[in-house]
């Protein structure tokens, strides 16, 4: 069986080598005050059973602080790049003898202002075989 949490931990090790702080999602220190430094946020939602897998999708964000009032838009093209490499193919593993895939459902660029950051973010389709 992998939980939403399961989720999370895989996803987290796929963006490892991007070189962003690792803050799971709830534990994200000021998170309503601006974004000091670049990190990697990621939130997997609930499963929901099929016949033959169960579904989720979560959510992986790219978050880089705005220089200046300003986005910038060298790093986010550098990540949003390196989330094609590692989200674009269907990746197939397994965790804990279940057989899971995933690829991205979509990519792209946001703007939080509350936080004064742009971030990429990457829809996730999870897939976990259904036993």
């Amino acid at each position: 069986m992998i939980t939403v949490s399961d989720i999370e931990a895989i996803l987290y090790k796929t963006v490892e080598p991007f070189g962003l702080a690792r803050y799971p999602w709830g534990n994200v220190p000021d998170a309503d005050k601006q974004l000091g430094e670049e990190r990697v946020v990621i939130r997997a939602k609930s499963q929901k059973n099929e016949t033959y897998w169960k579904h989720s999708y979560a959510e992986v964000n790219l978050m880089v602080p705005d220089t200046d009032s300003q986005a910038d838009l060298v790093r986010l093209a550098e990540l949003e790049r390196q989330a094609h490499e590692a989200f674009d193919e269907d990746t197939v593993g397994e965790w804990d003898g279940t057989a899971y895939r995933y690829a991205a459902d979509t990519v792209g660029i946001e703007e939080d202002t509350a936080l004064k950051c742009h971030y990429v973010n990457v829809r996730i389709l999870f897939s976990v075989l259904n036993y």
